[in-house]
């Protein structure tokens, strides 16, 4: 009996044994669930915050639409407003050539008139010196005739530094007009370049107005012209449009800039080169017609051009 009861005691115990490994093996397989229910509502929350992000990036990509929609309102009503500015600069130089021409006659007049008393102080100068003997008789009579003549020399000399000052006063005039005229053919150039941008973003509107019409008829070549639309914002942010200012020298043969050696854009790029190296001509998405561009992006787009028909 004793044996039998040492026998089930060792049982009881090996049972014992495996029901508290199978308690543990539940205990860790209840802390792994708490873990993972952990996790699981981690994630959601993170999922929750992300959906919130997108909500708030997608309200503040429809706030910078309106913005941008509204800053192209206002740069049209800019362009109007200095499309005013130059016709009224064109109606100040007219008046300024006018007024130049004025005082060059002017000028020159008064350069006649003093030509011709410097002649007459002149002769009368010789008179005087050589009829001195004869006219000591006549001093007495003649006296009143000096004095006249010396007041007259005198008024005559006044004039003189008169149109003197005004003639200085007419050369600094006339170096500010070169100035103002220097100004108005930047602003002329500037008009230009601007009316260029102008006519190139009108021609790109009038032909998207047709893809536009022309969608519902034609919708396969609407959506390789869209295609085409991307492939070019993404080339365009990528390159930013240098500005005149801001470059000095070409960038392929680093040449400076003169009057004989203008600045021209490569329409692709949007870098400054000069007209020796943005000499080609090619057709890009944007722009219907062909348009300048560099050596490098002439060679690049041909190279991707024989690659494309190539496939």
């Amino acid at each position: 009996m004793y044996s039998d009861v040492w026998k089930q005691l060792k049982e009881e115990k090996k049972v014992h044994l495996e029901l508290q490994k199978e308690l543990q093996l539940q205990i860790g397989m209840k802390t792994e669930m708490e873990i993972a229910m952990k996790l699981l509502e981690k994630d959601t929350h993170e999922k929750q915050d992300t959906l919130v992000a997108l909500r708030q990036q997608l309200e503040e990509v429809k706030a910078i639409n309106l913005q941008m929609f509204h800053k192209v309102q206002d740069t049209e009503s800019s362009l109007q407003q200095k499309n005013e500015v130059i016709t009224s600069f064109k109606e100040k130089i007219n008046q300024v050539m006018s007024d130049m021409k004025q005082m060059e006659e002017r000028l020159q007049h008064s350069e006649r008139v003093r030509q011709g008393a410097e002649e007459r102080s002149h002769q009368l100068q010789q008179e005087l010196g050589c009829r001195t003997n004869m006219l000591q008789e006549q001093l007495s009579q003649l006296h009143s005739q000096c004095s006249s003549l010396e007041k007259e020399w005198k008024s005559e000399k006044e004039q003189r530094q008169a149109l003197q000052q005004e003639l200085q006063c007419e050369k600094d005039t006339s170096s500010l007009l070169r100035a103002e005229l220097q100004q108005v053919e930047g602003l002329k150039k500037k008009l230009r370049e601007l009316q260029d941008e102008k006519a190139e973003l009108q021609k790109v509107c009038d032909e998207q107005e047709q893809a536009l019409q022309e969608m519902g008829l034609h919708l396969s070549q609407s959506k390789l012209k869209m295609e085409d639309i991307k492939e070019v914002n993404k080339a365009l942010k990528g390159h930013t449009w240098l500005k005149d200012d801001e470059a000095t020298h070409c960038k392929q043969c680093e040449k400076e800039f003169s009057i004989s050696r203008r600045k021209h854009h490569c329409r692709n790029c949007g870098h400054i080169f000069c007209n020796t190296c943005s000499s080609n001509e090619l057709a890009l998405p944007s722009y219907p017609k062909p348009v300048r561009v560099c050596d490098s992006c002439h060679t690049l787009l041909l190279q991707r051009c024989s690659s494309s028909t190539g496939s």
